[in-house]
């Protein structure tokens, strides 16, 4: 509410209320408040937890392409449900497939607020807005989750899995508010959403009949074809944004909003 956003205490409590009635009926531990997206009829308040495998609502399970990224992994590691208010029920939105993704980055399309609304545009969607809704989440998931730079690292040996980066001895020095209002401070946390597969790992694959080559090295060319996304990447190696014909620009900007005032913890 600082920076200006914000839905007001009595909304924010409602809010609250409403999503512990959700985590009890939902069996969710954790669950947070990922944002507001408006539609022409009406708004969706979205939330995020994660929620153990199983059966989606509304019958049995339908068998899943060789593609998909199982629940709790990949672009379905977060679960995440929508309501039209702070008094309306929770709608648990569906799992996501890589087709779903391809389809939602050929498109663009403004929200109803109908999660049944079948989708007419070109190239055509082939199923309704809470599937094109889910693909455009992860899509926000996976490229604005951020983290102060230094706060995580590498691990040994490794590309693609990252730790806290503790010290040997004594506690993880924080950067200050100053410092974070850098551009250069902050840094992509979590796995990107592949350009070719959509999906975030490159699935395990056994070369074509009669092509002699090695499976490790048959990977090594999936993925020198649709390379991964460097992890801890930073936002200020983010590709710039296009807005004239000669002019493109970062599409991050960092401010400090409300108040600025450094305070230190007496030993």
């Amino acid at each position: 509410q600082w920076a200006g956003i914000g839905f007001g205490k009595q909304e924010t409590y409602r809010l609250l209320l409403s999503m512990k009635k959700l985590s009890g009926e939902a069996g969710v531990a954790k669950l947070r408040f990922f944002g507001k997206i408006r539609g022409t009829e009406q708004d969706y308040y979205i939330v995020e937890g994660e929620a153990e495998g199983g059966e989606e609502e509304g019958g049995a399970e339908e068998e899943k392409p060789a593609d998909f990224e199982d629940k709790g992994t990949g672009v379905n590691k977060m679960t995440y449900w929508v309501s039209h208010s702070s008094f309306s029920k929770w709608t648990k939105l569906p799992d996501l497939y890589p087709q779903d993704i391809s389809a939602s980055r050929s498109i663009k399309v403004l929200f109803s607020g109908n999660l049944e609304r079948t989708i007419f545009t070109n190239p055509f969607f082939f199923k309704t807005e809470k599937f094109y809704l889910r693909a455009q989440i992860a899509r926000i998931y996976h490229s604005t989750t951020l983290c102060p730079k230094g706060l995580f690292r590498l691990q040994e040996d490794s590309t693609r899995e990252v730790e806290d980066n503790a010290p040997e001895e004594g506690e993880i020095v924080l950067p200050t508010t100053k410092e974070m209002s850098s551009a250069g401070m902050w840094c992509h946390h979590t796995f990107g959403i592949l350009q070719k597969n959509c999906r975030t790992t490159h699935k395990e694959q056994e070369p074509p009949e009669g092509v002699e080559i090695e499976q490790e090295e048959y990977m090594k060319q999936i993925e020198s074809q649709d390379p991964y996304e460097p992890r801890l990447k930073a936002i200020g190696d983010d590709a710039k944004v296009t807005i004239s014909k000669n002019q493109k620009v970062s599409p991050w900007i960092v401010q400090i909003k409300g108040d600025e005032t450094e305070y230190k913890t007496e030993a």
